[in-house]
């Protein structure tokens, strides 16, 4: 079946209290931002479920709520996608468990995990880091012509992540990436709506 696989990413809350992500996340959603990740690793299982249900009372229908790692409460809380890390579960056994409307998700670092993840039916990848970032910090982006190479190996939807701002969405646009993901630049923004908004318009 052919699954819409949306283009602008918010990846939360890592630097933000996760009480405080709900309300960020819908300004973003108001601005254009069209996919919510719930990233909360290591943190207790009541409280990842909160944080989830909490996203999805403040965004409702307009934007697709992504638990990330944690199939279980993908499950339980009938979220739109699971974002799989690369250490994760395969991506095989998750479609046995999952209905046919959830997204699957891999995140990837080079080409041969992103073609690996697109032959076991992956909806979509998550590939980075591109440029260089704080959240991996010491580490250096693995750069445009890595990410056009990952987009020619697969088939699937590539979306970018990491040290992405709006004015570096058009040049990573153009290696042929279907959307990307962002923290920082949304989550720290003085107005996240008005933030999401100029990285859609770099979409298009």
């Amino acid at each position: 079946m052919s699954r819409h696989v949306p283009r602008l990413h918010l990846i939360g809350p890592m630097v933000v209290d996760p009480t405080a992500y709900p309300a960020i996340a819908a300004a973003a959603v108001r601005g254009g931002c069209d996919a919510v990740h719930v990233r909360l690793p290591g943190v207790a299982t009541d409280e990842v479920l909160a944080t989830v249900r909490a996203a999805q009372d403040a965004i409702g229908d307009a934007a697709a709520v992504v638990v990330n790692d944690r199939l279980d409460i993908a499950m339980l809380t009938g979220a739109a996608a699971v974002q799989l890390g690369e250490r994760s579960f395969s991506v095989n056994d998750v479609r046995c468990l999952l209905p046919e409307t959830m997204l699957v998700g891999r995140s990837v670092h080079d080409v041969a995990g992103a073609q690996s993840a697109a032959e076991a039916g992956a909806d979509y990848l998550l590939a980075g880091h591109v440029f260089d970032t704080d959240s991996k910090s010491g580490t250096p982006g693995r750069g445009l012509a890595w990410l056009a190479e990952v987009v020619a190996a697969v088939q699937i939807p590539v979306i970018a992540l990491g040290g992405i701002t709006a004015e570096r969405v058009p040049e990573v646009i153009a290696t042929g990436a279907h959307g990307v993901a962002l923290g920082r630049e949304l989550l720290l923004a003085d107005d996240p709506a008005a933030a999401a908004s100029a990285v859609v318009r770099g979409l298009t």
